[in-house]
Parts: structure tokens; sequence; C-alpha cells
């Protein structure tokens, strides 16, 4: 997958500036050292520079001086005792060249928070670790094995001219940082006043010897130099052939030193732009300038659809795919109130990321406009997002075992596993939503009434057949209430099972309680036998029968059907219309009852 990425966007990363433009420099404290050791400062604060001008001088050479990755720093560790303590300088310089020191406030007593004193080391120490650093530097390329991959080294001179300024400004950093309140950890860079194009030329000394994952395996054909991918790969020399358990594949691989150098571009941009974010989205013709917006319209592009992880500093893909074709412009999706005569529109859109945030809304969130997308987070950071969120039990449950589906129909234009499983979801989030809003001190349906006409709205735009999901709604409606004002008989399962919603609605609707419990809501909706849902039904009826006078012929009439009368298919089968009865408006309650809190208050029938 990395070759895939390198070969079609390789052309780019030949620029630095690309990188450069969307690079961040971390917080911290930055210098700048003068040939007379005068200093600037800028300090970085939540992403904010207090110096802008500052900024853009040290922001280039940030860049070209850090460290490619914790395990490839070079050799600082000097161990000194001091008073029966051990100290160690091990990994505590952070930078790759002469010109710069990168470390944080946590190594060094006097500036080190006094939380952080536990691996903090004195001054003195630090100043001789310096010194190793200095002296890694100078045996840059002097192995045989590196020889081959540098075209210059580091003289002396100039290594003891920068250690010595290096040294003088560290000092004076120090003194200055002594003023400061600092916090637990806070990284410190000092940079010497140096051209770019010098930096540049430093940076190389020890970007080329560390690029590959290892050195001994380098081999050289003709002037090109092949080595062992340092990039979502790990290499075991001693077991060469063990099967890699922490990266996405099992085999490693070669690549030149060109192309190594430009993937390394690559996983930085990476890394500053897209670890721990949301699924980036890559089109093949994307030119790098600026970042791609996660919601950014993409029209029948061959894609790259990544997720890349954060890992000590540098990028890690965790999720790769390729989609050829892909586009965020859907065909139009329309959701109606199918439970409502004309069956107003409620939302429509073309773009799927407008779905995905009405979907999230309705079946997740507390309210139509909240600005949370809990899907969206569900698949993205399931557990930082959404396990750790104030969202009900079952919602959190229902996102985490739907989420891959969720993926699939969302960012990769894959339904299929989303239709297959559409019913069972959809009838689960209604059900614990009915409850859920039932139990509540305020008992409305307009919440699972939403989820319900999503749910049709979905099978409606996934139904191969054409078949109008919402007019047979309507139909089955107009035939029930027909039934009832006519005291008529029920002649179809379609009526008998919407009918069976419509009263145990009615009935539930009669209780005095400030909340209905769970042993009462609860049942009706997991009965799966006829013969349980009439048990329900009769259960109810002798509960609070109470409220309902003895003189009511049209609801008589149905509920006497509905308790006589064998359904031939299967309550399984029918769920959609239970659900539809028990959430339309109640056809036991007047018109003007049906307006106010769709038939929700009690009242007598019509």
């Amino acid at each position: 997958m990395t070759y895939d990425l390198l070969n079609t966007f390789k052309k780019y990363f030949q620029d630095d500036n690309v990188i450069i433009d969307t690079y961040k420099l971390v917080d911290g404290y930055y210098y700048v050292f003068d040939e007379n050791n005068n200093f600037e400062k800028m300090q970085i604060l939540k992403g904010q520079s207090d110096n802008y001008e500052l900024e853009k001088y040290i922001k280039i050479r940030d860049f070209y001086s850090k460290y490619l990755a914790s395990n490839k720093a070079l050799d600082t560790n000097y161990i000194e005792e001091v008073g029966n303590k051990k100290y160690t300088m091990l990994k505590k310089i952070c930078s790759n060249n002469i010109y710069t020191l990168f470390f944080k406030n946590k190594c060094i007593l006097g500036i080190c928070n006094k939380d952080a004193i536990k691996d903090a080391v004195p001054v003195e120490v630090f100043k001789k670790g310096i010194d190793k650093y200095y002296k890694s530097l100078m045996k840059l390329g002097n192995d045989k094995k590196e020889e081959m991959l540098i075209k210059e080294k580091y003289t002396e001179e100039e290594i003891k001219t920068n250690e010595e300024r290096i040294l003088k400004a560290f000092d004076k950093a120090y003194q200055d940082l002594e003023k400061e309140e600092l916090p637990k950890e806070v990284w410190v860079k000092i940079f010497l006043k140096k051209d770019i194009e010098e930096y540049k030329r430093v940076a190389n000394i020890y970007i080329k010897v560390k690029l590959f994952n290892t050195n001994d395996s380098n081999i050289k054909i003709g002037e090109t130099t092949y080595g062992s991918n340092n990039y979502n790969f790990g290499l075991n020399n001693k077991k060469p052939y063990l099967e890699l358990k922490s990266t996405p594949f099992k085999v490693g691989s070669f690549i030149n030193d060109t192309d190594i150098e430009l993937m390394n571009k690559m996983y930085i941009w990476l890394y500053n732009n897209a670890a721990g974010k949301d699924l980036l989205k890559l089109p093949v013709d994307w030119s790098f300038h600026g970042i791609p917006k996660e919601e950014e319209e993409i029209k029948d592009k061959n894609t790259y659809i990544i997720k890349v992880a954060g890992n000590n500093g540098n990028a890690r893909i965790d999720d790769f795919r390729y989609t050829s074709k892909y586009n965020t412009k859907i065909r139009e999706f329309v959701c109606k109130n199918y439970l409502e005569k004309g069956q107003p529109i409620m939302f429509q859109t073309e773009n799927i990321y407008r779905l995905r945030w009405y979907t999230s809304n309705i079946w997740f969130a507390e309210n139509e406009e909240s600005t949370k997308n809990y899907i969206k987070d569900a698949y993205n950071d399931y557990e930082q997002r959404i396990s750790k969120s104030m969202l009900s039990n079952w919602k959190k449950e229902v996102l985490k075992q739907y989420s891959p589906i969720f993926l699939e129909l969302f960012e990769e234009e894959n339904p299929e596993n989303f239709i297959n499983e559409l019913d069972r979801l959809a009838i689960e989030i209604i059900e614990k939503m009915y409850v859920e809003n039932l139990n509540q001190k305020k008992r409305y349906i307009y919440n699972p009434r939403k989820a319900f006409n999503l749910w049709i709205a979905y099978k409606q735009y996934f139904n191969k057949k054409g078949e109008d999901e919402g007019m047979k709604l309507n139909n089955l409606r107009n035939e029930c209430e027909e039934i009832i004002e006519r005291k008529g008989q029920i002649t179809t399962d379609e009526q008998y099972y919407f009918l069976a919603g419509q009263v145990i609605y009615y009935l539930l609707n009669q209780s005095k309680a400030e909340k209905l419990t769970q042993d009462v809501t609860e049942p009706f909706l997991k009965a799966n036998t006829i013969k349980k849902l009439k048990d329900e039904i009769e259960f109810l009826y002798q509960k609070y029968n109470y409220n309902i006078y003895l003189k009511h012929p049209k609801f008589n009439n149905i509920l006497s059907q509905i308790l006589l009368q064998e359904p031939e298919t299967k309550i399984k089968e029918n769920k959609k219309i239970i659900l539809a009865g028990l959430l339309a408006d109640n056809l036991f309650y007047s018109k003007q009852e049906n307006l106010n809190n769709g038939g929700n208050k009690n009242g007598e029938e019509n």
C-alpha cells in the first residue's frame, strides 16, 4: 500500500514546500542565536505563536532538524553517577544536526517541573550528553554500511565550532528558562542562525544514513542503493522469516535511496495532517495544496481512503482502501413522514455526508440539531469518542456492533452489508428508543417515529424491485381507518398487525402513571409468537380497562378481532407493520387529539 501511495504521489513530494505548507510546530520555547550569542525567543502555545515573523524563519529549519523517529535518535548515551545516583542521557536529545539542539524541559534539573524530577539529569551531565551528541554526528557515514549512502561528512572543525556555539546558547537559554513557570513537559528548541541551504545540507548527512530500516542489508547496484523499507515495517535481523504481527502486512520489501527519501516526506505529511484524525480521502489527482477536508466533495475520481494513526511521532497507516470512481454525490435520497397522510418530505439530499449526518442525528443523537456525528465517530475512534461519551448504553452497543457496516456504506460505496442488516438494525433502534421514550416523564413518540421513517426511506432507496414502501403504508393506514370507522372486518394479515400496534398504543396510553415501567413497555415489543402478542394485549386491557368506558364499540370491535383471529404470517415477518401501527397517529382518538402530540393524550374515542 505504501508503494501505491508513493507511485501515485511521488512527483508532489519532490517539492519540500508540499510538506512545509502544512507543517506545524509543537508547543514549546524556541530560541534563535546569532554569531554573537544574542537570541530571539518565541513560544508556541496551543499551536499559536507569539512571534509570527520568527515562526516563519524557524518552521522550515525545524522541519530539517528533527530526528526521524525515537529509534533513529543519535547516540547520546552518556552515563554518570552523581551523589550515589546514576544519570543517563539516553535519547534525551532529539535533533539531527550541528546547528540545533532539541530536548524537553523534563530532562534537566533546574528547569523541569517538580513532578518530572525522576527522569531529569543535572545540567552538567546534560552538557556532557551534548558532547556525546556531537561525537555521534562526527561518526555519521564512517561505518562501511553507511559509506555508500552519503556524499559528504562533517569536518572536525565544524563539529568543534558549532558544539562551542551550542553550549554557549544552551547556557543562555537555560538561564532564561529558569525564570519561566514551565509545565511538566514542554519542548525547548535551540537554533543557530544559518541560511536554509546550509540547514538542508547538514540535515541530509543524517537523513541519508538513517532512512532505511537498517543498513545491514543495503546493496548498491550502479549508482543506486537499495535497502529495507522503514515505513509500516519492522525488521527482525535475528529471525528474518518471523511473521510480522504489528504491521499491516507480513512481508518486508526493498526500496531505493531516492524513493525512500520521498516516502519519508510523504509519511511526515501524513503524520502532520492525518494522524489520529478521521479517514483521509486522497483522489489520485490531489496536488497536496493545503489539507483535504474530511467532507470535501469528490466526483467520480479514483481515490485512496486511508486511516492514519500516530506512532511515537511518526505516521502509521492502519487502514487502506483504493476505490475507483469514488463519488460523494449519490442519487437523491428522500425521507418522508410515511406515517402521516400526504407523507410530507422531512429530509432530502444528494450528498453522502449529509445523509450520514442526518442518520446519526435521527438514530443516535438526543436531538436533530446535534453537532456531534456519532456514526462517524464510531468507526473513526470508538474507544475515545463513543465509549466515553454520555450516550445511552444501548446506543453505544449498537454503534459498536454496526460501525463496520456504517463505514462501508458512508465511506466505501459498499452498501450490501448495510442492506442485509437494515431491518434488524432499525428494529433494534426503534424498539429501544420507544421504550426509552415511554419510560420518561413525557410520553412522546416523535423520535421513534423519525427513526421509523428513516428506516422506510432506506428500504425505499435500496429497493431493487421498485416497490413504493411509503404508498403501501399509506394504503394500509387508510384501509384500517375505514375498518375502524365502519366497524368492519379485518381481512388481511397486514391490517391485523397494523391494528394490533394501534390497540397496544391506545392501551398503554390509558395508564395514569407518570412513567411506564420496563416490564410493561417491553414485553409486547419482544413478543415473537401470536399467542404471546395476544397475551400481552389482554394483560394491558385487564390492567388499564378502568379508564376505558364500557361502551367503546369501535375499539371493542377491533380488540375482539385481534384476540380471536389467527393471522397466517408470523410476527417476525411483520415487525415493520406492528411498529407502523404503534407509531402512527392513533385512529381511536379524535383528529384534534392526534394533532396534539400524535394522539398521546387521553380522551374519548372518535
